[in-house]
């Protein structure tokens, strides 16, 4: 616990507040933890890992995405980075969210290519 807290910046050594190791190793102070939940963070403010189990929130992503279809000029791949599971890979674009192959988590942003889709 020789770090600081990634939201208040305290350091976490010295201070008198409650801490919680979350999911992906990292130490917070639980206050800044809850005040995260509060505000609908769920990734780890230093390594974007989900420090909560979202397997509900990717099967109502999943169902919202079936839902809604894109139109057919917005139907490609893109190339993603999984924060979950660090890997990478293609996804469908959708303007909702993209889901890693390998975990199935939404926790994803695109990567550039360099690629033009148009």
């Amino acid at each position: 616990m020789k770090n600081h807290c990634p939201i208040c910046y305290e350091f976490l050594f010295d201070s008198v507040k409650g801490t919680t190791v979350m999911k992906c190793g990292h130490t917070m102070h639980m206050d800044c933890c809850s005040e995260m939940i509060h505000q609908n963070q769920y990734k780890c403010p230093i390594c974007s890992k989900s420090v909560f189990n979202m397997s509900r929130t990717w099967e109502r992503l999943d169902q919202e995405i079936e839902a809604t279809a894109m139109p057919e000029e917005y139907r490609y791949e893109v190339p993603i980075l999984c924060n979950d599971c660090n890997n990478t890979s293609k996804a469908l674009f959708h303007i909702i969210g993209h889901k890693c192959r390998h975990c199935n988590s939404y926790n994803t942003l695109m990567i550039t290519t360099g690629e033009n889709h148009q």
